[in-house]
């Protein structure tokens, strides 16, 4: 039974770092809707650094609680008649009532060294499909940060506030081999793990639906332990598109060199 992805930002098929454009009215059309993950620069007004460098500049007062450093996601606009596309500064505002949501990921969810407590529990929905750049991680920013797509099972609930409690559940850990990460060590492994609190569930709980969104991961807290930037990055995670459950889940990999 082919399953419904409801809500949630859509994955775009080249979101790491770059924008979908909108081309509704054909090639005359100046108007700009755009998707983009970008760094926080300030928070007042509102400024932020896309991964090719270019800044865009919000005029909304109501933004002044972003933390500078962190990365957000939204959509944009802006008239390319009156700001050409390449501008290395845009000025826009929100597009379809979109918000910046912070995607750093919690402290709890590292990366941190593997234990007991943070090994997968649960898989994934997918991730790093071959035909597919929407579920493949970035590294952006210069190896700071580590963007991956987490596309994973949910449970529908009948309220807002239900549901939201319900995605509050979920936690995406990435995790190391402390043995690994010895001085000099040229290649950094790591581990997703899908971890769901079940604490206080009624048994066989049905998680038959996935959804969507981002984690950035700062890099350099792994990296600090082999006092250099690794040659390679290794991503690993368990997927299973049938069913939550790691039974039958399979071993998708996910590899970068390092430029």
């Amino acid at each position: 039974m082919k399953q419904v992805k409801f809500f949630l930002v859509a994955l775009m098929a080249v979101v790491m770092g770059m924008s979908v454009t909108s081309c509704m009215n054909g090639d005359n059309n100046t108007a700009r809707q755009l998707f983009t993950i970008a760094k926080c620069t300030s928070p007042y007004p509102a400024t932020f650094q896309k991964p090719t460098g270019q800044k865009l500049v919000i005029n909304d007062a109501s933004l002044i609680t972003l933390n500078t450093g962190e990365l957000y996601n939204f959509w944009y606009e802006y008239d390319s008649a009156e700001q050409p596309d390449n501008s290395e500064t845009l000025y826009v505002t929100l597009f379809g009532g979109s918000t910046p949501a912070s995607i750093n990921a919690k402290y709890e969810e590292g990366p941190t060294n593997a234990s007991e407590s943070s090994e997968a529990n649960a898989p994934l929905y997918a991730f790093n499909s071959a035909s597919d750049y929407s579920t493949q991680p970035a590294v952006l920013f210069d190896q700071q940060y580590l963007v991956i797509p987490v596309i994973y099972w949910v449970k529908v609930e009948n309220s807002a506030e239900e549901q939201k409690k319900e995605l509050e559940k979920h936690s995406f850990i990435l995790t190391y081999d402390e043995e690994t990460l010895k001085p000099g060590a040229t290649e950094l492994v790591l581990t997703l793990n899908h971890v769901i609190n079940t604490e206080g569930e009624a048994e066989n709980v049905s998680r038959d639906r996935y959804t969507s969104g981002y984690k950035a991961y700062r890099l350099d807290y792994a990296m600090g332990a082999t006092g250099q930037k690794p040659t390679k990055i290794t991503v690993k995670a368990k997927v299973n598109s049938s069913r939550n459950i790691l039974d039958g889940a399979t071993d998708a990999t996910w590899e970068y060199t390092v430029k």
